[in-house]
């Protein structure tokens, strides 16, 4: 077969999977940060949560394929004076500051596949313009050392090229990390705001984890990356909000065949990654089991537009399986626990 033959058949198949998406229907949606989408101007809207009550930011909803519309794996959860950021996904800082926070308390880490990660260089530079002068609280499973080393290696002659430019006014303690590499149990809590960390199962990625955090009788479960597990709900039971990751199984299989035909080698990968992460379907199961009392879809696979004919194919069949309000998340979506 001619590779033009080839990039045609390829160009169906993505045609196709887009045509599947657009299914009719209205899904729940909730306000967006103005300035959300990348192609516009970020107008800086602080978000604070509702006195004594949780806000959840989505502040990137989507997987390492780009689109314009998606950041990477990146929520802002706020409860008090507190701001905790889960991964720091490509883009994650041109989503933090829609939202007029730079004062991130701590950073929590999943796990290490690039879309969590990648963003972290550029918010510890934001926080040496701020002035920031103590480094920045990172938690995460074993390993968080060594990726935050990394970064700072990477960013090093940044650093020094800083300095000579601005000499005390750049801050190099705001540019660095204090690091924790945790295990299971709760690591952090701080003004009534517990933050707990639990293993999930992104195999044959190990340490993967999940965070619950609870904060004046309201609890909101973050589940990262994996397949369905039991632990997310054991940890999700009686919360307010999960925000657990989800893959459209049902339109990716209608679209593998062409695109078995065209790319075997991207369909063949296509299918590994469906092995290691959740099911639209499995996690209205999850929801429905643990009891929460809302759900909203992060990661989303395929990375679909933002749109509400797009979310209601994607969450097609869950309603029957979970009766609570469903989020299909958008960058920029903010959920309030009042």
């Amino acid at each position: 077969m001619s590779s033009r033959a080839s990039i045609a058949r390829a160009a169906r198949a993505t045609f196709r999977l887009a045509l599947l998406a657009r299914a009719a229907c209205a899904t729940l949606t909730l306000p967006l940060l103005a300035g959300a989408a990348l192609g516009q101007p970020i107008q800086r809207q602080r978000v604070d949560p509702p006195p004594g009550g949780i806000s959840v930011v989505l502040l990137g909803t989507g997987i390492p394929l780009p689109n314009p519309d998606r950041a990477t794996a990146a929520t802002l959860v706020l409860a008090g004076e507190h701001a905790v950021l889960v991964d720091t996904g490509r883009n994650a800082m041109v989503r933090l500051a829609a939202t007029g926070r730079d004062d991130v308390s701590l950073v929590v880490y999943t796990h290490y596949h690039s879309d969590h990660i990648a963003g972290l260089g550029e918010i510890l530079v934001n926080r040496a313009i701020a002035g920031s002068t103590e480094p920045l609280a990172v938690i995460g499973p074993k390993g968080a050392r060594a990726v935050v080393d990394g970064f700072r290696a990477a960013y090093a002659l940044e650093d020094g090229y800083r300095v000579a430019h601005h000499g005390e006014h750049w801050s190099s303690a705001g540019a660095s990390a204090a690091v924790t590499e945790a295990e299971a149990g709760v690591v952090w809590e701080r003004d009534g705001l517990r933050v707990t960390m639990f293993a999930v199962d992104h195999a044959p990625v190990e340490p993967a984890v999940g965070y619950r955090f609870d904060y004046n009788g309201k609890s909101v479960v973050v589940s990262g990356d994996t397949m369905k597990t039991a632990s997310v709900i054991e940890m999700s039971r009686g919360a307010d909000l999960l925000v657990h990751e989800a893959v459209d199984r049902q339109t990716i299989e209608q679209a593998l065949p062409m695109l078995e035909r065209a790319q075997p080698r991207r369909a063949a990968m296509t299918i590994d990654m469906m092995s290691h992460h959740t099911t639209a379907l499995e996690v209205a199961e999850i929801a429905r089991d643990a009891g929460v009392k809302k759900l909203a879809l992060t990661h989303l696979v395929p990375t679909i537009p933002p749109t509400d004919a797009a979310e209601a194919n994607f969450v097609r069949g869950m309603a029957a399986l979970y009766s609570g309000p469903i989020v299909v998340g958008r960058d920029g979506m903010v959920v309030e626990i009042p």
